[in-house]
């Protein structure tokens, strides 16, 4: 350039309306509807932004525009300098750079009223005539009004052009820099509306992440609402076992149980807490197997001193013990129990291993494992390990293995 002058479904429908911020019925389908809203701008989503941050967005819109219409003066006075040197009609950089500045600043002053109406008009999507018709009347506006002032401020400025020659130098100006005007004009809608749109795929692809993270909040919470009633209704079928043969030992299982319910009560809507605290839960749930096996019942306990502040999966060790009891040998009468829990690497690992009737041909998952296994594929995706090996009259061998993180107490807890 030259610038010579210039859970449920039911649930989870629920959820899914109000699972982001950002009310997901305000996202139009096409990208020209989206536009329309007038909720995007270069800015990003204005109605929900915070001003401090856009007042931010605006000053560094505002540095960056100047700064490239400075460099790009600054490019094309050196570009004419050098070559008014060569065609021996050398002209100084003091004069040649504020005619520039000029006319690039002048480009940035218009910029903000063409991306106006490049939001308010988009020409994207769908073909809209009208919107064409505007942009085409904008773009030749765009081109007299930037020519117009850039002419009256070469008058002004430059004391050697004389006022009157105002419409001539306009003229000049006109038949010199329209073509180039048209597409600085071009240019600058097309940046915005790709800037837009950058700022419409990045809001749909926070909002689709939001949902899924909800959703997936969603399915640990019915699952692990799953197994406290499970756990409930057979302590309660235990303790009608006993009720018409010890009275005394239902009391004292229907008195263990209350304490069981408080401790589960703590850590509600938890989806995961320290070790220690789900030893403290599996030990009270042992104590009332134990009033019903009494002697029989051999549970031990093989716990790493370091791995007792771990973070694991609230209630996770109550249903793979319960199995135990009820699958392993609840009909034998008797039987051991060996819990270990060791870390190894970076991997927290966990052993439940009965000797009881073992498994048996056509073996199926009760609710307590099948619930405990989808609740591990939720949390820790392809990071866990569980399995489930075992043979007739050889007991039953569960394997757990989750990453192993501290547990760390916030103020809520």
């Amino acid at each position: 350039m030259s610038a010579s002058p210039v859970p449920d479904q039911d649930s989870l429908s629920a959820l899914r309306s109000r699972a982001t911020p950002l009310s997901l019925s305000r996202v139009p389908g096409q990208p020209d509807a989206l536009a329309k809203t007038g909720e995007y701008s270069i800015f990003g989503l204005t109605p929900a932004a915070d001003q401090t941050v856009l007042r931010g967005r605006q000053l560094g819109f505002t540095l960056v525009l100047f700064g490239v219409a400075t460099v790009i003066a600054l490019l094309y006075s050196v570009e004419r300098y050098f070559y008014s040197r060569v065609v021996g009609t050398p002209v100084s950089l003091t004069q040649l750079v504020p005619a520039e500045l000029v006319f690039t600043y002048t480009w940035a002053l218009l910029t903000p009223l063409v991306m106006a109406g490049a939001r308010r008009f988009p020409v994207w999507g769908r073909p809209n005539a009208g919107h064409w018709a505007i942009q085409i009347s904008a773009m030749v506006a765009f081109v007299v009004v930037h020519l117009a002032l850039f002419s009256l401020a070469t008058v002004l400025l430059d004391p050697r052009v004389a006022l009157s020659a105002l419409p001539t130098l306009f003229g000049q100006s006109l038949l010199t820099w329209t073509v180039l005007d048209s597409l600085v004009f071009c240019a600058i809608v097309v940046v915005h509306h790709a800037v837009v749109y950058y700022r419409v795929s990045k809001d749909r692809a926070l909002r689709a992440s939001q949902l899924e993270t909800r959703l997936a909040q969603a399915q640990l919470q019915m699952l692990r609402m799953q197994l406290q009633p499970h756990f409930l209704f057979n302590t309660l079928h235990s303790i009608s076992a006993l009720m018409h043969k010890d009275v005394r030992r239902a009391d004292s299982m229907v008195a263990a149980l209350s304490d069981l319910l408080r401790m589960s009560l703590q850590n509600i809507g938890a989806q995961e807490v320290a070790l220690q605290s789900e030893l403290d839960f599996l030990q009270r749930y042992v104590e009332i197997m134990s009033l019903r096996f009494g002697d029989r019942l051999r549970v031990s306990l093989d716990i790493d001193p370091e791995t007792r502040d771990a973070r694991v999966p609230n209630l996770f060790l109550q249903p793979l013990v319960e199995n135990s009891f009820r699958h392993g040998f609840g009909d034998l009468g008797a039987g051991s129990i060996t819990i270990s829990v060791r870390r190894d690497g970076d991997m927290l690992r966990c052993d439940v291993a009965d000797d009881g009737r073992g498994l048996r041909a056509g073996h199926k998952e009760g609710v307590g494992l099948a619930t405990t296994r989808q609740r591990l594929a939720h949390l820790y995706g392809d990071r866990q390990v569980f399995t489930l090996r075992g043979a007739p009259g050889e007991g039953v061998h569960v394997t757990m293995a989750i990453p192993f993180h501290p547990f760390e107490r916030t103020a809520a807890d």
